[in-house]
């Protein structure tokens, strides 16, 4: 009677899980019933993923947009993988798109098409139906920047911006190591329609002989900005400046801006900007060696912020580097990430620099607001209305493990509004339009220890 009775509570058990599952979508249904800690979220694992040790310099990606059209949430993977989870966490649609990873994203402004970037022995641009997920055209980086598979230099659609007409501007780019060690780059810009008619590409003849990890576009000005990260500069390369204006229309050079370089830095770079305000009058950046710098649409410097000067200790260089910059409403932002040695950026540092993993706010006239400072680097931040979403990721110096996790910060006083932790780093982060909904994906980390933290998901966080 025991061993029925057994049986018959198993079977309810899995009856009931399999009714769960159809009704939510996720694998551990229950957690609807939890009692109500708002940080404890939705969480929805994205599959197995190498774990990447916690001081590597590079580490592993995620991407997340906020679709308002749905309420939900478009999360696309290292694995390939892109998916549409509803707010609630339920998958709508899952599309495997090939054996590279997922790098960059973008959305239509009628949020009727994906436009997602890839790196992989193709490179290739996806745009994405984001009513069922099926592929409405591809492009493939390696036609413009090529590919050798020997070396594993493969191309990159390294960051996608979209314009009022749903035109779609793209990085595509590719690191070449030669025989005798030294780097080489080949980027070009390529700008599409929204149904994949090529419209221009730049330069038409040639590739860029930098790295081009950003741009933004602007229709109040009619101008596409590149900016440039390669961090050495040889004498034979033909594209030095940090900037190159160019006519979203023709795809033709307007002007580019040398931005001259700070000690003991031989070059200025620029990693997560530059971008416009929305009325195309201002463009705002960071610079890896530190600097906040406001642009007109020109690239005529207005004015430039000290965040984080090198500092000499011990015999080396440090310091925290710079990388967002953006102009917004309700000021002129730029952060700061993790403290680097700047010989060698994976040898430890002797001390934090105190202007690492901080947020900068200034006034459209250059004077200082606030700075907000995280435990850890903010990997990625998104706006809505006077609110600021940040992803807070490694801290390789301190290895802070509660740092990890997404803050929400009120832009016009700088006060911290929500925290909600992760066991492993925060890779990405966005927040709904009407600012109620938070989502990011955190990443698994070795830690110098040997044990495994957190795991490759999608968390959903309800404000």
């Amino acid at each position: 009677m025991s061993k029925v009775k057994g049986s018959l509570a198993l079977i309810i058990l899995i009856i009931s899980w399999l009714a769960m599952f159809w009704l939510t979508g996720s694998r551990t249904p229950w957690q609807i019933f939890s009692a109500g800690d708002k940080n404890a979220g939705i969480s929805i694992y994205l599959g197995d993923i190498p774990s990447e040790n916690y001081d590597r310099m590079g580490f592993t990606k995620g991407l997340v947009k906020y679709i308002a059209n749905e309420n939900a949430w478009l999360a696309g993977t290292d694995r390939g993988e892109l998916f549409l989870f509803s707010n609630d966490g339920k998958q709508i649609w899952k599309r495997s798109l090939g054996i590279g990873k997922l790098v960059s994203m973008s959305v239509s402004n009628d949020e009727s098409i994906a436009f997602v970037g890839e790196q992989s022995p193709a490179g290739n641009l996806y745009a994405i139906d984001l009513a069922g997920g099926d592929i409405l055209w591809r492009f493939s980086a390696a036609e413009v920047v090529g590919v050798d598979p020997g070396k594993r230099s493969y191309p990159s659609i390294v960051h996608i911006c979209v314009d009022g007409d749903d035109n779609v501007y793209a990085n595509a780019y590719r690191f070449v190591t030669a025989k005798d060690g030294s780097r080489g780059y080949n980027g070009k810009a390529v700008a599409f329609t929204k149904k994949g008619d090529k419209l221009w590409q730049f330069p038409d003849n040639e590739n860029i002989d930098s790295w081009i990890n950003w741009c933004d576009v602007n229709d109040n000005n009619g101008k596409l900005v590149l900016s440039t990260s390669a961090y050495e500069i040889r004498p034979d390369m033909k594209y030095r400046d940090t900037m190159y204006f160019i006519n979203k229309k023709t795809g033709q050079l307007i002007n580019s801006v040398a931005v001259p370089p700070v000690d003991p830095f031989e070059n200025t770079v620029m990693r997560g900007s530059p971008n416009f305000s929305k009325d195309g009058k201002f463009l705002a950046a960071a610079c890896s060696d530190g600097r906040g710098l406001l642009f007109d649409n020109d690239g005529k410097i207005l004015w430039q912020r000290e965040l984080s000067k090198p500092t000499q200790v011990g015999g080396a260089w440090i310091n925290a580097s710079g990388r967002d910059g953006f102009a917004v409403a309700e000021g002129v932002i730029f952060t700061t990430i993790n403290t680097f040695n700047r010989e060698n950026w994976q040898l430890p540092t002797p001390v934090e620099h105190p202007s690492n993993n901080s947020m900068y706010v200034f006034n459209y006239d250059g004077t200082f607001k606030y700075k907000y400072k995280a435990l850890g680097t903010m990997e990625a931040i998104e706006f809505a209305g006077n609110l600021a979403a940040c992803a807070v990721g490694r801290n390789v110096r301190t290895h802070n493990y509660a740092a990890h996790g997404a803050v929400v910060v009120d832009l016009q006083t700088g006060s911290e509004l929500d925290f909600f932790h992760t066991e492993g780093p925060l890779q990405t982060v966005a927040i709904s339009n009407d600012a109620k909904s938070v989502a990011g994906i955190e990443a698994p980390a070795v830690t110098p220890e040997g044990k495994i933290i957190g795991a490759y998901r999608l968390h959903i966080w309800q404000r």
